[in-house]
């Protein structure tokens, strides 16, 4: 563009009876003008009319998301949950926050002991892209995963002075909310699907809020006491489970799938979504 003002310049001071002088700030002059006259327009476009984007609101390609939940952790002391398992939570945020000082996490998952609730997801769950897709599911496998949380909890919560609050929920949402203090992530089990990211500047940010809050409102709070403190959780044991699960008032759920299965499936669990 430079060149082409020279060249414009150089012709018009050619053909005309100007010195180059006056040539060059009669040239100057207009495109001070017209930068005056398109500043000008600029103020009034962005001054009178609404702007189409949405600040605070932003759409999350699938290929990204684990790069965005890795920044809200990053600066997180605080973190809330609202889904299924709690996979995420037990492999991932827990692990990342159990360093930090006056953590704190509120969770809701789907109530174990609710046969017919964990009937109904296991059935939503085979007819979905989820990050498991092609495995089984039947009620004791959802209501074996939510078990995993909440003993996986009650070991941070005794070895790792994580305050967790842990609810059972009476029912299930295929969205997904995780949230901070500066904001949070909406997600689906489809992992095609892009996710939403809501930041607290935007107004849904409290709606989301507002809906974990009643959510956790609607759902019964668990004990997550009994679990022995200074050791390891590759070596929680088969007693650990039982005085865990006893706590939570969980005890023929656990009859029922066996503490040693419970035991191995928390040997076994990882996040879903490291890969």
């Amino acid at each position: 563009m430079i060149a082409l003002f020279l060249i414009v310049l150089l012709i018009d001071w050619h053909f005309s009876s100007l010195t180059f002088i006056e040539s060059t700030l009669g040239y100057l002059r207009s495109v001070g003008a017209a930068i005056l006259t398109t500043l000008f327009v600029l103020w009034v476009l962005v001054s009178f009319f609404p702007s189409t984007a949405k600040a605070g609101l932003a759409e999350v390609e699938a290929r990204r998301i684990t790069k965005e939940f890795e920044t809200l952790l990053s600066e997180a002391s605080r973190w809330r949950y609202k889904g299924n398992f709690g996979r995420y939570m037990r492999g991932k945020v827990l692990p990342t926050l159990a360093g930090r000082q006056n953590v704190h996490v509120s969770a809701c998952v789907i109530d174990p002991a609710n046969a017919s609730l964990c009937e109904k997801h296991a059935r939503y769950r085979s007819q979905i892209n989820s990050i498991d897709k092609g495995q089984l599911y039947d009620a004791d496998r959802v209501a074996l995963e939510v078990i995993v949380t909440i003993v996986i909890s009650a070991w941070y919560v005794r070895n790792r002075r994580i305050a967790i609050e842990l609810y059972l929920c009476p029912f299930f949402d295929p969205v997904r909310i995780d949230s901070n203090d500066q904001a949070m992530i909406l997600t689906v089990e489809d992992r095609r699907s892009p996710a939403l990211k809501v930041t607290r500047e935007h107004f849904t940010y409290e709606h989301f809020e507002l809906q974990m809050e009643h959510a956790r409102k609607q759902s019964r709070q668990v004990r997550l006491e009994g679990m022995r403190e200074g050791i390891q959780l590759a070596e929680i044991n088969e007693e650990d489970v039982v005085s865990v699960l006893r706590s939570a008032e969980l005890d023929d759920l656990c009859e029922r799938l066996a503490a040693e299965t419970i035991v191995q499936a928390c040997r076994a669990a990882k996040n879903p979504y490291e890969n």
